[in-house]
């Protein structure tokens, strides 16, 4: 078996080599988690945790020489992302990025600390912070806690609110409003003053000429909150409605039998049913998964049912029935719920795969203690699957308050965290400013990659969100109870950071979408979209269509946020532009109806999205 294993092995580099790829060494040790080989070219440092890299922090000390490429810890420049990727479909290497780990750039501040985002419009992000003493001042004098940043300008409006918006949660309707609901209690100041936030909502309409205001607490009875809900989940629904999921009954550091919500309702209440004589449904699942089982994971599957994730549990649910369909088995590792914050996504979606539905999950911490170790653990899971098991893995380091999104070629990025405590005021150290990058359709041991590290600690409170041009919006961290400038290890964060991905920095001009896409557009409806890729000459064209819906982000979760793969089929050609016939999802139950972009790819390299309804 011995001989039969270092046979094939030498067959595979010979393969590779044939593509004029030299990969590994001979007779160099194996990286723990690079299934037995030491590791390529591409990502040539076995880091300190296993993983081959190709980062600052991989290279760095603890590196293991012995099991990186040719012997040695140092980073590959220029052409990493082309031999990671390999050739494309049509034999030609891909595109080569000047920037094979992407970058970090300070391009703005958010003037309030952004404790929660949303994606408004393609050019306005909302900043949703708790009532504090941020150095901005509203027209009266008082500190404002919400903002809406412009992501062109980079400049900031501010805004005002009444109700604390702290620790609230968000969705969207079909229609593009967005929902803010729960909160905390009122609070007063020379600095600031609001009023309790526990039962409000607010409602904001978007727009794009700065007159958009909040609109707080509808005199509409369907609007109506049934009882205090601080740390709550909003899912939108395949019927456009929002799901509204657990919380507790007043602000704490851990959830407990006595404050815990366990309950769940719709947004809008039905309309046959007066407000008084609504009831929150009540849910087992949320008294079983006590304490850490604050801003619970939920997501929409194929079949109508959700899926539904909190601190090592989970399981498939019926909102029409209220009715539990399968609990899944408890992920192994440790609490991966708030305060003990992991990082969870839905992979991105694919038809030829019949939508199938993965939810990954990464991280966590051990305990509840200032020096408890984050978990470094993974677990994925496939609810297609008869019998869905969690299968395991390793991210290059551990973290904890991470956050996930779903970059434009259907990556994962990790990024922001702590690699010691556990969520709360202080109670984060040991930042990680490295993001991880998975790969989910790479092979199990070899999905995660490093990319180039930031300058600013990003721990409890920091939020991130794929923008429209394929970027990332990075922002916020405030470790402290108010807020601090000064005189403390980690101050409050103001400044956002853009980062950027390879793709956004190849040889290969990017794509446009040249032809206007509709502002609304229905499911199953087949689009006309024409595309300049801009250059043939190089590399022949590769396109693929992406779908996504941004939802709400605060504390790693990140609420409705998907993904899909579009079918599209080329209809003509003229010179450099291509139109395609795009299917939009089948149905609601792939891609809940509400605002979405739409980006094209090349060669992996992607357009800059479009924003349309789908309903």
């Amino acid at each position: 078996m011995a001989i039969v294993r270092k046979l094939g092995l030498l067959l595979a580099a010979l393969s590779v080599v044939s593509l004029g790829l030299i990969v590994t060494t001979a007779d160099a040790a194996a990286c723990k988690y690079n299934n037995g080989l030491a590791c390529p070219q591409a990502t040539p440092c076995c880091s300190l945790h296993g993983h081959c890299g190709n980062s600052r922090v991989a290279c760095a000390v603890g590196c293991n020489a012995a099991a990186s490429f040719n012997g040695r810890c140092v980073r590959s420049l220029g052409t990493a992302q082309q031999l990671t990727d390999g050739p494309g479909a049509n034999g030609k290497p891909r595109p080569v990025p000047s920037l094979p780990n992407g970058a970090f750039k300070v391009v703005g501040n958010t003037g309030v600390a952004a404790q929660h985002i949303a994606l408004v419009t393609p050019t306005k992000m909302l900043i949703i912070d708790k009532a504090e003493a941020n150095p901005v001042k509203l027209p009266s004098g008082i500190s404002a806690y919400n903002a809406e940043y412009d992501l062109v300008t980079n400049n900031i409006r501010l805004l005002d609110v009444t109700t604390n918006t702290f620790c609230s949660g968000g969705g969207f309707l079909p229609n593009g409003t967005m929902i803010s609901a729960g909160g905390a209690e009122a609070r007063k100041s020379r600095a600031f003053a609001t009023e309790g936030g526990f039962q409000s909502l607010r409602m904001w309409n978007p727009c794009d000429d700065g007159t958009c205001e909040w609109m707080e607490n509808p005199a509409d009875p369907a609007w109506t909150m049934t009882g205090n809900r601080w740390y709550v989940s909003i899912t939108t629904l395949p019927s456009g409605e929002l799901f509204i999921l657990g919380g507790s009954n007043e602000s704490l550091a851990i959830n407990s039998l006595a404050t815990n919500n366990p309950t769940w309702e719709i947004y809008p209440k039905p309309a046959n049913v007066k407000a008084a004589d609504y009831t929150p449904n009540f849910m087992q699942f949320m008294v079983d998964s006590l304490p850490n089982n604050l801003y619970p994971n939920v997501y929409s599957l194929p079949d109508g049912n959700i899926f539904i994730f909190a601190n090592q549990k989970s399981m498939i649910f019926n909102v029409a029935k209220n009715e539990v369909i399968k609990r899944m088995p408890d992920l192994p590792g440790g609490p991966r719920s708030y305060p003990l914050t992991g990082s969870h996504i839905l992979l991105p979606l694919d038809p030829a795969k019949n939508y199938a539905h993965e939810i990954l999950v990464c991280g966590g911490s051990e305990a509840k203690t200032e020096k408890s170790k984050a978990l470094q653990s993974c677990g994925r899971i496939n609810l297609a699957d008869a019998d869905p098991q969690w299968e395991m893995d390793e991210m290059p380091t551990p973290r904890l308050m991470g956050d996930a999104i779903a970059l434009a070629d259907g990556k994962i990025m990790f990024l922001n965290g702590c690699m010691t405590g556990y969520a709360g005021f202080r109670h984060g150290h040991d930042p990680v400013f490295t993001p991880a990058v998975y790969d989910p359709a790479a092979p199990h041991g070899q999905r995660f990659t490093e990319w180039e590290p930031s300058n600013i600690a990003r721990m409890y409170h920091s939020v991130a969100m794929l923008l429209p041009d394929g970027s990332v919006f990075v922002a916020g961290s405030n470790e402290n109870s108010e807020v601090r400038l000064k005189d403390v290890p980690f101050p409050t964060e103001y400044r956002v950071e853009n980062f950027t991905p390879p793709y956004l920095s190849t040889d290969l001009a990017r794509p446009e979408i040249v032809s206007k896409v509709p502002e609304k557009v229905a499911y199953a409806q087949k689009v006309s979209v024409t595309v300049d890729v801009k250059d043939t000459s190089k590399y022949d064209p590769e396109v693929v269509f992406m779908l996504g819906h941004r939802g709400f982000v605060t504390h790693s979760t990140h609420m409705s946020q998907r993904m899909t793969k579009l079918v599209a089929q080329a209809t003509h050609t003229e010179g450099t532009k291509i139109t395609y016939e795009v299917a939009m999802p089948p149905n609601a139950n792939i891609m809940p109806p509400g605002p979405h972009y739409m980006h094209m790819l090349n060669n992996g390299v992607p357009s800059v999205a479009v924003h349309f309804l789908l309903n």
